[in-house]
C-alpha cells in the first residue's frame, strides 16, 4: 500500500521573491552611494536600514531557490517516505523518521498540514480539500514509525 501527494508550487512566485531581493538590493546599493556621497542626513540609521534592507533581499533571493520553493511529491509507501523535487529526490525509512503531526486550524476550515521530521529536514504538507487522504496518511506513518514513549520490549 503506497500513498502518493503532489504540491504544486507557483512559479510566480519564487519569481515574485527574486524580483523583489533585487529591488531591495538596488535600494541598499543607491543608499550606500547617497551616504558615501555625503547626501545621508543620519548615517547611522542610514546604514543599520541599508544592512538589514541588504539582507533581507539576499535573504529573499536566496529562499527563492531552496527545494521547498518547488514541487515536490511525497510518496509514503512500506519502505518509508520517498521526497522528489527539483534537485533530486530523497529516500528516508521509517528509522529517519522522528515524528508526524497532522495539524487541524479548525474543523470548518477547508485545509490540513501534515508535519514530517526525517533527519534534519522538515516538511510541511499542505492538503486543502483532502481531509481523508491527511488523516490516512498520518495514521499510516504514524502507526510505523519509533515513539520514544514506547518500550524496547
Amino acid at each position: 500500500m503506497s500513498y502518493t501527494y503532489k504540491v504544486a508550487k507557483r512559479k510566480a512566485n519564487r519569481l515574485s521573491y527574486r524580483i523583489l531581493g533585487i529591488i531591495f538590493a538596488i535600494v541598499t546599493i543607491l543608499q550606500f552611494y547617497l551616504l558615501v556621497r555625503g547626501y545621508a542626513k543620519h548615517p547611522m540609521i542610514t546604514g543599520m536600514f541599508m544592512v538589514f534592507l541588504g539582507f533581507y533581499g539576499v535573504y529573499l533571493i536566496r529562499m527563492s531557490f531552496r527545494k521547498q520553493a518547488f514541487d515536490m511529491t511525497y510518496r509514503f509507501d512500506e519502505d518509508g517516505l520517498k521526497v522528489t523535487h527539483r534537485y533530486g529526490e530523497i529516500q528516508y525509512t521509517f528509522d529517519d523518521i522522528e515524528f508526524v503531526t497532522m495539524v487541524i486550524a479548525d474543523e470548518n476550515m477547508i485545509f490540513y498540514i501534515l508535519n514530517v521530521k526525517a533527519g534534519k529536514d522538515v516538511y510541511t504538507i499542505p492538503f486543502t480539500n483532502k481531509k481523508e487522504l491527511c488523516e490516512t496518511i498520518y495514521e499510516f506513518v504514524n502507526s510505523r514509525i519509533k515513539h520514544p514513549d514506547e518500550d524496547d520490549n
